[in-house]
């Protein structure tokens, strides 16, 4: 894709921290494993911080990182390109559901665009709460 929106909530490692922490306590996972998890996500955070700062990905393809005020309990993506566009909702990575009906697809565009006027860039500025978001990630993370 040649430019990239994200539109993440506040709270969007604290789901798969809970899950983590389950699996940890039900002793699925090692103490070694929880390391192991740990250490990549930091190195996911820092990652993305990176891409946050410069606004583009390793590719040089472009990417605008907004924070919503809103906490989302689904994941929504909406792809276009000339030849097609597709609208995809999962609900708490199980169920998912795609469509490429148009009209459909201009709804979903427009709701997505609504959450982007109303949300906190944090790519190439907002340095403040761009820096304020990482830091609680990285505590939640280190808090495993």
């Amino acid at each position: 894709m040649p430019r990239s929106y994200f539109i993440w909530d506040h709270n969007i490692f604290l789901s798969l921290i809970w899950d983590i922490s389950y699996f940890h306590k039900m002793n699925i996972l090692t103490e070694k494993d929880m390391e192991e998890l740990k250490a990549e996500l930091l190195c996911l955070l820092d990652r993305a911080e990176r891409i946050a700062e410069q606004g583009t990905y390793e590719n040089n393809k472009k990417v605008w990182i907004y924070l919503s005020n809103i906490n989302f309990e689904a994941s929504y993506s909406y792809m276009e390109s000339k030849e097609f566009k597709l609208s995809f909702i999962r609900v708490y990575a199980v169920n998912s559901m795609d469509s490429l009906h148009p009209a459909i697809c201009k709804f979903h565009k427009e709701w997505i665009q609504s959450l982007r006027r109303y949300s906190t860039m944090i790519t190439e500025s907002g340095e403040m709460q761009r820096f304020n978001f990482f830091r609680i990630q990285r505590e939640y993370v280190n808090n495993l």
